[in-house]
């Protein structure tokens, strides 16, 4: 992106011709340097829960959004995780590890769970575009009530270009015919989550809809330590 030749073109025109592309292997922002099927560290302090298990890459996904004609873009790791002491397919875990460019030059990640997933309603898109930028949810294990507000204060939502990337070669580039383009609109929100001990952490909303489909999908995680 950045080409003169795209002069013009739409974001979602240059996704697709990337995407489509047959002369050479695709490039993407990669900023771990992953491949599919390499395997990734999850430490104790990213989610005890996760003690035993082995995570690989399963899948690589370039997120990319323009604001004020500036690209701004993010990648996930989509992780799979493997049970090291059943094996049992029942216990694999999808996660996404979500590297984000921070003004510093340095990387922010998130470490995210699917926390749920439905078709489009109309009254819960209501909820997300609500001017007040709040979002609440109830947990199911405890059944406290969880209030998020949208990070920044935003309010409007975001719309994204989502490139998925399921093969690599050994340079980090994805094979012709490996890669899949779709449309998000997307909303973010925080909290500061209690974590004992006097102190706080960030924990982190995603909510993602699929623009053709208006699937929805919300991801729920905390920091992840590199």
């Amino acid at each position: 992106m950045g080409d003169p030749k795209n002069n013009g073109k739409t974001l979602w025109e240059m996704l697709t011709q990337r995407s489509k592309q047959t002369a050479a292997p695709v490039a993407f922002a990669n900023p771990l340097d992953l491949r599919i099927g390499a395997g990734v560290l999850v430490s104790h302090v990213n989610g005890p829960e996760f003690d035993g298990y082995d995570f690989t890459v399963k899948e690589i996904r370039e997120y990319v959004r323009r604001i004020n004609n500036q690209e701004f873009g993010f990648t996930d790791y989509v992780l799979k995780g493997i049970n090291s002491k059943t094996f049992d397919s029942a216990d694999e875990v999808i996660t996404h590890l979500r590297v984000v460019p921070n003004p510093q030059g340095t990387k922010d990640a998130v470490f995210l769970r699917l926390y749920d997933e439905f078709a489009f309603a109309e009254d819960f898109l209501g909820v997300l575009k609500d001017t007040t930028g709040v979002f609440e949810i109830t947990d199911d294990k405890t059944g406290e009530q969880e209030t998020y507000t949208r990070i920044n204060d935003l309010k409007d939502s975001y719309e994204a270009i989502l490139l998925i990337i399921t093969a690599t070669t050994e340079d980090g580039k994805a094979p012709l015919g490996t890669t899949q383009s779709a449309k998000l609109e997307y909303w973010d929100y925080w909290r500061e989550m209690d974590i004992g001990g006097g102190k706080t952490a960030r924990q982190f909303i995603f909510v993602e809809m699929n623009s053709d489909t208006g699937w929805f999908q919300i991801w729920r995680g905390t920091e992840f330590f590199l």
